[in-house]
């Protein structure tokens, strides 16, 4: 018989700051990355979006997620109909590009 007044934890809102513990680091980068690789996998799959994401750990190793290839990927970014400056974000904000255009 199941119990109508069983009280559960929700979720609950975690200040963000930064993680001191080493160990404690390296752990939530890693649970981190393997939540943000299977959404960006997710997306990619649903909308059949091409993307690039690098991500440097707390020890500055690189970690990334490409669809289809990084050299297919970064040729479409780098499109000369297309000027690396004009460029959004995923909430349609403009963003200017730190790489220079050579033009």
């Amino acid at each position: 018989m199941v119990s109508l007044d069983k009280k559960t934890r929700r979720k609950q809102k975690i200040e963000i700051m930064i993680i001191e513990n080493a160990d404690d680091k390296l752990i939530s980068f890693s649970k981190g990355c393997t939540g943000i690789y299977k959404k960006i996998s997710e997306l990619s799959t649903l909308c059949g979006g091409e993307i690039l994401l690098i991500i440097f750990s707390p020890a500055s190793k690189p970690y990334s997620f490409h669809h289809p290839t990084i050299e297919f990927v970064a040729k479409h970014f780098s499109n000369a109909s297309q000027h690396l400056e004009d460029t959004t974000d995923a909430l349609g904000n403009r963003k200017l590009s730190l790489v220079e255009s050579s033009h």
